[in-house]
C-alpha cells in the first residue's frame, strides 16, 4: 500500500511527528507543508495526482490545523481521495473550527487534541507507536519545543536546523534526512553540526539586523513590540530573546512575505483572536501567525494594520 506523510514543515513538533509516523510506515514518502490556502492546495494537488497512479493509498497528515480559510478545501479534496480508495488520518493538536471537525471527521480518521496539553508528536506516539523508546523520547523533546517548558535544558539547536533548511533551496530533501534520522534514533550528528555552524553565522548577522528595527509601542494596558525579521532568524526563539531583554508584553515578528509570528509574554493576551483578525490567521493561545494584507516593505503600514489586530482582539 502506498503511504504518504504530510507534515508541517516549520518546527520540531511536525518534523518528529512524521518521523514517529515513519516508524510506523518505514516505506511512506515524506512531504512537507505550511498553512494558508496556497499551501494546502499544494498538498492536495500533489496527494490527488499521487491517488490517480495507485489505488489503495493511506494518507497522514500531521500538525497542520485547519481554519476557516480551507474548510472546504479540506472536504472536497479528502472526499476526491477517499473515492480512489485512498485512506486518510489526521493528527493534530491545534484547534479547529467546530464546521471543521465535524465535516473533517465524517471521511478521514481525526486524532486531535487542542487541549493545550498534547503537541502532535505526543498524539501519534500515543496511538501509533506507544511504548516505543525512540518515539517517547521525540515525544518529549517535541513537547518542550513547541510548549516553550523546561527552557534551562531545552536544545533549541534542531528547531533552528529546521529553520535554516526550509530556507534553502534544497529544503525538501534536508527536511526528509531529519526525519529518517529522527526516526532512527539520530538526533545530532556530524552533517547537521557542519550546517548548524553555517547557520549560526548568518543567523547572528541577522538578528542584528532585525533589531534595527524594532519598535514597541503602547496598545492599551500592552508593551507591543514590532520586528522586522529577516529569513535566518528563528521566530520562537528571537521572540524569548526579546522577553528577557526588554520590557514587552507580547511580540509581533512580520518577514518580507507578509507573514506574521505572535508570542506572548503574559496570558492576559489571546495570540489565536490577535491572529483571528489576520489573513490565514490561526494557531494557540501562546502562539500563533497569520499574513498581512499590506506590503511588508512599508513597515508603518503594516504596524498599523498588526495594532488593528491586537486593538480588535482585546476590546
Amino acid at each position: 500500500m502506498r503511504v504518504i506523510i504530510c507534515s508541517h514543515e516549520a518546527d520540531v513538533d511536525g518534523i518528529y511527528s512524521a518521523s514517529v509516523a515513519l516508524m510506523k510506515y518505514p516505506h511512506a514518502d515524506v512531504s512537507f507543508y505550511n498553512y494558508g490556502v496556497d499551501n494546502f492546495t499544494k498538498m492536495y494537488d500533489y496527494l490527488k495526482y499521487e491517488s490517480k497512479k495507485t489505488r489503495n493509498g493511506l494518507v497522514i497528515i500531521s500538525d497542520l490545523g485547519v481554519n476557516n480559510e480551507v474548510i472546504d478545501l479540506c472536504k472536497d479534496s479528502i472526499e476526491y481521495l477517499v473515492n480512489n480508495r485512498w485512506s486518510v488520518i489526521w493528527v493534530d493538536h491545534h484547534p479547529w473550527p467546530r464546521r471543521a471537525l465535524t465535516s473533517v471527521r465524517k471521511i478521514a480518521n481525526i486524532f486531535h487534541d487542542s487541549s493545550g496539553n498534547k503537541c502532535a508528536t505526543e498524539i501519534m506516539y500515543d496511538n501509533f507507536m506507544y511504548k516505543n523508546k525512540i518515539a517517547e523520547q521525540l515525544s518529549l523533546i517535541a513537547h518542550s519545543s513547541d510548549f516553550m517548558t523546561n527552557i534551562k535544558n531545552y536544545d533549541s539547536r534542531v528547531s533552528e536546523l529546521i529553520h535554516f533548511y526550509r530556507n534553502n533551496t534544497d529544503a525538501k530533501e534536508k527536511l526528509q534526512s531529519l526525519v529518517l534520522k529522527s526516526s532512527r534514533g539520530i538526533l545530532w550528528d556530524t552533517d547537521m553540526q557542519r550546517d548548524y555552524t553555517k547557520f549560526i553565522k548568518i543567523s547572528e548577522f541577522q538578528i542584528k539586523a532585525s533589531l534595527k528595527t524594532l519598535a514597541i509601542k503602547k496598545i492599551l494596558s500592552f508593551n507591543v513590540a514590532f520586528v522586522f525579521i529577516y529569513p535566518y532568524v528563528q521566530t520562537s526563539l528571537f521572540s524569548q530573546e526579546l522577553f528577557s531583554n526588554c520590557k514587552i508584553d507580547l511580540a509581533m515578528l512580520f518577514n518580507r512575505n507578509g507573514k506574521v509570528s505572535i508570542r506572548r509574554n503574559t496570558d492576559k493576551i489571546s495570540c489565536s483572536k490577535i491572529a483571528a483578525n489576520l489573513i490565514e490567521g490561526g494557531g494557540h493561545e501562546f502562539a500563533s501567525g497569520g499574513r498581512l494584507k499590506n506590503d511588508a516593505r512599508n513597515f508603518k503600514a503594516c504596524i498599523n494594520e498588526m495594532k488593528r489586530a491586537i486593538i480588535k482582539a482585546l476590546e
